[in-house]
């Protein structure tokens, strides 16, 4: 069987075992790796899942169990299917850690465009720079143009995109992708990312988000 033991470290005496799905090769304790471990939580990371969950085929899910550690029996409170060799990790308290939900402007990133009147394509010798925007649901490359959702390039120009998403809105993610140059990205609310590539294959090729905000 696959057993998670509490012992105790002066005795080596047995104090309590909990079966957990399968063969756990990691462990992770609530602030275990700090000065001060909080010792009420433990998570096996299990190397196999069996017959824990739907099988869809060959290849299963692997699991994380979380066990309630802190009376004197313990006790498997939650199981979740994870990706294959779950490894090392940490546990600690939600209020530890500090996020931002959206990138603050950086007015002194050249890259940057936070209006979309400000979107350009502008051409340095054989290298064509694009300046766009990202918003729901749609991009603009050049904001004077007839179509501003066109970038057109001679073959042989190094193109280098520039997309600032102007979704400052927690959550709302874009992507770019060039499928025919095997390019992607994504770009976070009020975060500007950058792609660049050589037009080497002569034609039209679409450019489209590759996360989905909106109906199709």
């Amino acid at each position: 069987s696959s057993e998670v033991v509490k012992w105790n470290p002066n005795t080596g005496e047995v104090l309590d075992r909990v079966p957990v799905q399968y063969s756990p090769g990691h462990a992770v304790a609530a602030e275990g790796d700090t000065v001060s471990p909080d010792g009420k939580y433990l998570v096996s990371l299990n190397k196999l899942s069996k017959d824990s969950y739907l099988s869809v085929g060959p290849s299963h899910p692997e699991s994380m169990q979380l066990i309630d550690i802190s009376g004197e029996k313990m006790k498997v409170i939650q199981s979740v299917p994870v990706d294959p060799e779950p490894h090392y990790g940490q546990m600690i308290k939600a209020d530890k850690i500090k996020t931002i939900e959206v990138y603050p402007k950086d007015e002194k990133n050249p890259d940057a465009v936070y209006n979309q009147k400000d979107a350009r394509i502008v051409r340095k010798g054989n290298e064509v720079h694009v300046y766009g925007i990202a918003m729901r649901s749609k991009f603009i490359f050049d904001a004077k143009a007839k179509r501003p959702d066109v970038i057109e390039v001679n073959e042989g120009d190094k193109v280098v995109i520039h997309i600032t998403n102007i979704d400052f809105d927690e959550d709302i993610t874009h992507g770019f992708a060039i499928n025919q140059y095997n390019l992607n990205m994504e770009i976070q609310p009020g975060q500007t990312n950058t792609m660049e590539f050589v037009a080497d294959k002569p034609g039209t090729y679409p450019l489209y988000c590759t996360n989905f905000c909106s109906a199709l």
